[in-house]
């Protein structure tokens, strides 16, 4: 039996057809895998998704359950392979097989040695942090033991988060262990800066982390706490990513009432009235309900004052809020997110405007605003990540895409991925719909003080081993929707050529390798650098911290930004007021 479901597995490979949107169903996993990550890839264009299993099984064949975790992609990015952790007792002695998992998160990342992408991991006994190359295999791998093992009447260890440092080749990876908080600033081998442990009122679910954009040099988490047994906010918990001091903390809820939060990005400066900030996305628990909790989505200024806060009632289903969310600009000129829910009806996404609103059904960018993917089974897709393509061309790799787990085969589980138009749109194993109704979310807000405690440390006697190639049967789904794109369009302002100013020029102007941002500023300016494609992607900012009056350079190295030859531009903003120039970039 085990032999004939080898060459099955075998036999099932993927297919990605580049020509239509797609739903990747099938990986032949026995239940209890369960996809932990996935994103669309830039450096190396397509998808990436990995999924673990909670239980291993130590036994020396190939036999599918025999792993820990395993990466798939589409595209460019194409990983196929299963990985093993191996740890020993105490960080000394001979390793064996970790038989246990619980969640594997990623980031794409550049560095040394094809580093490509970054991973963070955790099991009963320690987290882990691992270096990939484009093609999946280990460059480096440290785990970090917890201080004892957890207690049966405490949570068990979240999955870790990671965010790539501001200084290049390092990382921060944040997680929970007996109800507390770490945080651990590594490099790209895994080496530790710094690490500690954080206690916030009863205890810390870290969510989400993110370099803060508006304030160079700190850190950004966001979870869930509890003030008391009956009473959940959310919090946001600003660091120091020097030291892991704490700058500050805040709570975000109602009394009474359980709320958190669960992503967090940097939101755009849109207008005068919806500035730059922080959008975070999240649950509030129905009153009286506690299978049942509004989708909350809340825009912070970026000092965490709340600029606006919205809950939202969507039409399918039971949900259980806000897991992921994007951002991206639109053809209207406008910002919008893309909200993905924990839901009972499968792999579900609400789009809002930049208020955090539906868009309303008479707007031209609202055929849908509600959208819900799964696949035919007894189990609904379980919801895990989403993210974002833009592209000039309509092809199936532009729109969304939303990443899970889901079941269409008894006694197997499958990763599951749908590629979806901005509007929705797919031929894959779709609901569309439109939400008609949001009230005003939760808008109370307290500053907290956070205790900052202990430490962790590396172990090297630790290894991550790809073995058995995987493979899967991808279920296409062909054609392209009649609906169109929907595409991005360039930031107001970023194509227009800025008035000749003496105090910021780019030079020289056409450039083939470097090019200088000169600038003016005053004493303890805040300067603001910038860079965007012709398409309005973002792809390169800088925040330098000049303290006082004189006249600056910023080196642009188009070399190391791995670019086309073409038209970029260079934003600036120093002290709030904004400079842009047009810049030619020729290989």
């Amino acid at each position: 039996m085990k032999k004939f479901l080898l060459s099955f597995i075998a036999a099932c490979l993927f297919t990605f057809f580049s020509n239509g949107q797609y739903a990747s169903v099938w990986s032949g996993y026995p239940l209890g895998y369960e996809v932990s990550a996935g994103f669309a890839t830039q450096n190396t264009p397509g998808y990436f998704w990995l999924g673990y299993l909670p239980t291993v099984q130590n036994i020396s064949t190939y036999w599918p359950t025999n792993k820990n975790f395993f990466i798939m992609g589409a595209g460019s990015s194409s990983i196929w392979s299963n990985y093993q952790i191996f740890d020993s007792q105490g960080c000394s002695g001979p390793t064996s097989l970790v038989l246990n998992g619980y969640g594997v998160s990623a980031i794409e990342t550049l560095g040394p040695n094809n580093l490509g992408y970054a991973l963070a991991g955790s099991y009963d006994k320690a987290c882990y942090f691992a270096t990939l190359d484009k093609f999946g295999n280990v460059l480096s791998a440290m785990s970090y033991p917890f201080p004892q093992a957890p207690s049966m009447n405490m949570p068990l260890p979240s999955k870790p988060i990671l965010v790539e440092s501001y200084r290049a080749n390092e990382y921060f990876i944040c997680g929970n262990y007996e109800s507390r908080m770490y945080v651990i600033s590594v490099t790209s081998t895994g080496a530790i800066n710094w690490s500690s442990y954080y206690s916030l009122a009863i205890d810390m679910m870290p969510k989400d982390i993110l370099m803060d954009p508006y304030h160079p040099g700190q850190v950004i988490v966001v979870g869930e706490t509890s003030l008391n047994p009956f009473d959940k906010d959310g919090f946001m918990m600003v660091l120091d990513g020097a030291s892991g001091n704490v700058v500050n903390a805040k709570v975000y809820g109602m009394p009474g009432v359980m709320d958190g939060f669960a992503s967090v990005i940097a939101g755009a400066n849109v207008s005068p009235a919806n500035g730059a900030g922080f959008v975070i996305g999240g649950y509030t628990e129905k009153p009286g309900s506690p299978t049942q909790s509004n989708p909350w989505v809340i825009k912070l200024d970026p000092n965490g004052n709340i600029t606006w806060t919205s809950l939202l009632v969507p039409t399918l289903g039971i949900n259980k809020g806000v897991i992921d969310i994007v951002q991206r600009y639109n053809t209207f000129g406008n910002y919008e997110y893309y909200a993905l829910l924990n839901s009972n009806v499968g792999m579900q996404v609400l789009k809002l405007d930049d208020q955090g609103n539906p868009f309303p059904n008479s707007s031209p960018n609202a055929l849908h605003n509600e959208f819900a993917y799964d696949l035919p089974s007894l189990i609904p897709s379980k919801a895990t990540s989403i993210s974002y393509v833009n592209s000039p061309a309509l092809t199936a790799d532009v729109g969304i895409q939303i990443f899970g787990t889901a079941s269409n085969y008894p006694g197997v589980s499958s990763s599951y991925a749908v590629s979806a138009y901005f509007n929705g749109e797919t031929n894959c194993y779709r609901t569309l719909s439109n939400i008609y109704k949001s009230t005003q979310g939760p808008g109370a807000m307290t500053e907290v003080t956070a205790g900052k405690f202990g430490s962790l440390s590396a172990c090297s006697n630790f290894q991550i081993l790809a073995f058995f190639p995987g493979g899967a049967i991808n279920y296409p789904c062909f054609g392209l929707m009649s609906s169109g794109s929907n595409q991005r369009a360039m930031p107001t302002g970023i194509n227009q050529q800025d008035e000749l100013n003496e105090n910021f020029s780019v030079s020289p102007n056409p450039v083939s390798d470097k090019a200088l941002i000169n600038y003016s500023i005053s004493d303890n300016s805040v300067v603001n650098i910038d860079v965007y494609d012709l398409l309005g992607q973002h792809i390169i900012s800088f925040h330098p911290e000049e303290s006082l009056a004189g006249t600056y350079q910023q080196e642009l190295d188009f070399n190391s930004l791995n670019v086309k030859s073409g038209v970029y531009f260079v934003s600036t903003t120093v002290d709030g007021k904004l400079h842009k120039q047009k810049i030619v970039y020729t290989k």
